[in-house]
C-alpha cells in the first residue's frame, strides 16, 4: 500500500497534542514531586501512559485511516512523527521550569550526578573530567534531555509496538 504523507503527518501531530498534555502533566507532577514525595510517585506510575497512548493512536490509526495495511515501516514514522512533535510541548514546560522557576535545576542535577559518579567510585579522572564540563546551556538541555531523548524514546517503543498494533484488531471502532 502506498503511505498517504498526509494522513500520516496530519494525524499523527493531532495526536501528538493529546501525548504532550500528557507529559506536561506528567512533568508538573516532577516539579511539584519535589516538595510532596506522593507526586513523584504518582509521575513513575504514570510513566506507563505513554507506551499506553502510542498503542492507541497507532491501532486507532492503523485501524482507522490506512483500513489495517499498515506497514512496519509507516508506523515507525508515525510514532517518531508524534513523539517529535508531542515532545515540543514538553520541551516548552521543560523550558520555563529551567529557565525562570528553578534556574539552579541544571547545575543541581549535574552536582548530583557527580556525587553519585563519586560514591559509585568510578575512577578519579573520571569524576574530574565530569566536574571540568561547562554545564549545558538550557535550550542545549532541553533540546537533548527533553526532545532527542523523547523521539529516541518513541523510536525503541515503536519497535515494540508497530508489530503488536498491526495485529491487534479492535472488535469496535475506536
Amino acid at each position: 500500500m502506498e503511505e498517504n504523507k498526509n494522513h500520516l503527518f496530519n494525524y499523527a501531530t493531532n495526536a501528538a497534542f493529546t501525548l504532550g498534555l500528557f507529559w506536561v502533566l506528567k512533568y508538573l507532577l516532577v516539579i511539584l514531586g519535589r516538595d510532596m514525595v506522593i507526586l513523584s510517585y504518582l509521575n513513575n506510575l504514570l510513566s506507563i501512559g505513554t507506551p499506553i497512548i502510542l498503542f492507541y493512536f497507532l491501532v486507532r490509526y492503523n485501524s482507522g485511516l490506512v483500513e489495517n495495511k499498515m506497514s512496519f515501516w509507516h508506523g515507525i514514522q508515525f510514532s517518531i512523527i508524534l513523539f517529535f512533535f508531542a515532545s515540543i510541548f514538553e520541551a516548552v514546560i521543560v523550558f520555563i521550569h529551567v529557565k525562570w522557576l528553578d534556574p539552579a535545576f541544571i547545575s543541581n542535577l549535574y552536582s548530583n550526578l557527580i556525587e553519585i559518579a563519586q560514591s559509585l567510585k568510578l575512577s578519579q579522572a573520571l569524576t574530574a573530567q565530569m566536574m571540568k564540563q561547562p554545564l549545558p546551556s538550557t535550550f542545549s538541555y532541553v533540546f537533548n534531555n527533553v526532545i532527542m531523548a523523547d523521539v529516541f524514546i518513541g523510536l525503541l517503543l515503536s519497535l515494540v509496538l508497530v508489530p503488536v498494533a498491526r495485529k491487534y484488531k479492535p472488535k469496535q471502532e475506536l
